[in-house]
């Protein structure tokens, strides 16, 4: 049976060197019957000249500038495989990434997409950080109450008869399937770069352009739900922990609240049937994140926009009201009460560092 084709969709923007370490770990694995698509996503640095080195080996396309998701839209757009795996220009592989994710894919062939694990690293490369995080996946779910389980089975590996013979560093490791729509309610799952989606799965469904953040949230949700999923809890993929200008995390946690807001009520709330079933979940997390929005917003002196809030999460459940909440209708009411409740924070921060150092003694 021959090996099916992989379109490696690499999307960047002012990563000259870094989109060079990414290409590099494709070019490394062992699966070879890729494509690279290097979307570059209107760079201003030395990007276009630092992958001429490449030659033929990648696809590149120059375009204006106008966001991550567009830019992945536009790879897959282009792509000629069977199968489409998206990386990060500051993301690596492990060198049998590929290999595996082929493997779990044309085992399982009625999921549209497979994902796995992940290590978080600092510095230049994995292996010069002495502390990483071998599992990054539980920096994301481990601190989430009321997290929905996801799969509905879950094997060992090695368990799995007719698997090929693969070039894995162990064998011992968990495969789980299922469905992480749900899940995705209240936290995201899917690294984009940990994943191999099954092109012919995808019917329209593309990556949401309109925004930034949450966009590869919504879109693994939405596909989970159209088409099932495979998890392996063995890292595949190795993510850069860094602060640069073009990370999406440097944002306004504010903003980062309000679209996550809006996402909820574009996929869960809006969905019917879902809502039928689950719509106290929907209602509870959604409140919350609107809480957290009204005290964000107070503490930056956005009066309006924190009653807003506060008129918004009464509508969603009018007989649920915690302390909490008056609190923050209170303060809402009076001009200038951001000040006090950053001085009330202030307090008790340095209240809680007093404590501390005094338990040390």
């Amino acid at each position: 049976m021959s090996a099916p084709l992989v379109s490696v969709v690499i999307p960047t923007y002012n990563r000259a060197a870094l989109v060079c370490e990414a290409i590099d770990t494709v070019l490394a694995q062992t699966y070879q019957n890729t494509e690279i698509i290097v979307i570059d996503d209107g760079s201003t640095d030395d990007t276009t000249a630092a992958v001429q080195k490449y030659g033929d080996r990648i696809r590149y396309t120059r375009r204006p500038n106008a966001g991550v998701n567009a830019a992945r839209n536009l790879g897959i757009k282009q792509a000629r495989g069977e199968y489409l795996a998206l990386l990060d220009s500051d993301d690596l592989w492990a060198p049998y990434k590929l290999e595996l994710q082929v493997a779990l894919l044309r085992y399982f062939n009625d999921v549209g997409f497979t994902f796995s694990n992940f290590l978080i690293f600092k510095g230049p490369t994995p292996e010069s950080d002495v502390l990483p995080i071998t599992d990054g996946l539980s920096t994301w779910l481990d601190h989430v109450p009321g997290r929905i389980e996801p799969y509905r089975w879950e094997r060992s590996f090695a368990s799995i008869k007719g698997m090929p013979q693969l070039q894995v560093p162990s064998e011992e490791f968990m495969v789980c399937g299922g469905d992480i729509y749900a899940s995705s309610l209240v936290c995201p799952y899917v690294l984009p770069s940990a994943s191999l989606i099954r092109k012919s799965a995808l019917g329209q469904l593309r990556l949401p352009e309109i925004i930034a953040t949450c966009g590869d949230w919504e879109f693994f949700a939405r596909f989970s739900k159209q088409s099932g999923c495979v998890y392996t809890n063995l890292s595949t993929t190795y993510n850069r922990s860094h602060e640069d200008a073009v990370r999406l995390t440097r944002g306004d946690p504010g903003v980062r609240l309000g679209r996550r807001i809006a996402m909820i009520d574009r996929v869960w709330r809006a969905d019917r049937e879902f809502y039928s079933k689950l719509g106290d979940k929907v209602d509870e997390v959604q409140r919350g994140l609107l809480l957290q929005a009204a005290r964000r917003d107070l503490l930056s002196a956005r009066r309006g926009q924190a009653r807003a809030y506060l008129k918004r999460a009464a509508s969603i459940d009018t007989e649920r009201k915690s302390i909490q909440e008056s609190v923050l209708r209170l303060l809402a009411s009076i001009p200038g009460s951001g000040w006090g409740l950053r001085g009330m924070r202030a307090t008790l921060n340095g209240a809680r560092e007093l404590a501390a150092r005094v338990s040390q003694q």
